[in-house]
């Protein structure tokens, strides 16, 4: 648990999965990320999807709801996803309900972020946390339901076209504060439409990265994923962001680190930014 004021952060699990090391590193040479981060024979190597939930008095905030429960068997096995669906069970060991959550914030619409965001019961589709507020950024949403392949191919409409349906969803864009003292960051990069989430209160901070920075070896500047649709983008916003969170101490989520799901970052001479666990 952490404390940003009087907002409650936990950690919670989405799942965990495989993924292939090549994608996750981009043009890095495998000589050079293996040292940091090994890969199995397959190349593959074990990845977290690190939720956030926020609490304070009267507000349950879940930022990302990684890959739920409607993928099928050949789904989970070609994803290498570990069994059950743990974000659920760790809301419930925090006391929490998905009931009880006000609001839901998708840094973006890919399966590994927010396909817990719908469940399906009966061959009926729904979103999972019936209380809350869904909320996409606009140039997302536009993208991943625009039925072009070129900008809707990597996104599963069952995960967040049924939130619409239900009056669930909110479109927000850049520096849009979602409740007092949450706020999204518009940066683009990993998808035209991504965003970071600053969590703000009584001089403390936390900031949610998404995939602009998936684990904590992505310090790098020129580390990133295979994924991103803007290259450019991801490396100016990673460094803005870095020094953000350097210059105010606040506290970093690396959504897909197994080990470090959790750290500060620092400024350093000579690479720039290191990180602080």
């Amino acid at each position: 648990m952490i404390q940003v004021g009087n907002w409650r952060i936990d950690i919670v699990s989405g799942g965990r999965f495989m993924h292939d090391a090549g994608v996750l590193f981009g043009i890095v040479p495998k000589s050079i990320w293996q040292t940091v981060l090994p890969a199995d024979s397959q190349n593959l190597v074990p990845l977290a999807m690190n939720c956030v939930l926020a609490r304070s008095e009267s507000q349950c905030v879940l930022i990302d709801t990684g890959h739920g429960s409607k993928l099928s068997p050949l789904e989970r096995k070609s994803h290498g996803l570990f069994p059950g669906w743990p974000l659920l069970d760790d809301l419930a060991t925090l006391g929490v309900t998905p009931e009880q959550v006000d609001h839901v914030i998708l840094s973006h619409l890919h399966w590994d972020h927010s396909g817990g965001a719908t469940s399906k019961t009966n061959g009926s589709l729904h979103p999972t946390f019936p209380s809350a507020q869904y909320v996409v950024n606009r140039q997302e949403w536009t993208d991943a339901t625009s039925g072009q392949f070129e900008r809707s191919g990597g996104y599963v409409p069952a995960d967040f076209v049924p939130l619409k349906e239900a009056g669930a969803l909110r479109l927000v864009d850049h520096l849009e504060e979602v409740v007092p003292g949450i706020q999204v960051l518009q940066t683009g990069g990993h998808t035209l439409g991504h965003q970071a989430v600053l969590v703000e209160s009584e001089g403390s901070g936390l900031l949610y990265l998404g995939d602009i920075g998936p684990t904590s070896h992505h310090i790098r500047k020129l580390w990133c994923t295979s994924y991103d649709l803007d290259l450019i983008r991801t490396r100016e916003v990673k460094k803005q962001l870095f020094d953000f969170a350097a210059q105010n101490a606040y506290r970093v989520v690396w959504n897909h680190d197994i080990d470090v799901p959790v750290s500060q970052i620092a400024l350093h001479p000579k690479r720039e930014h290191l990180v602080l666990t």
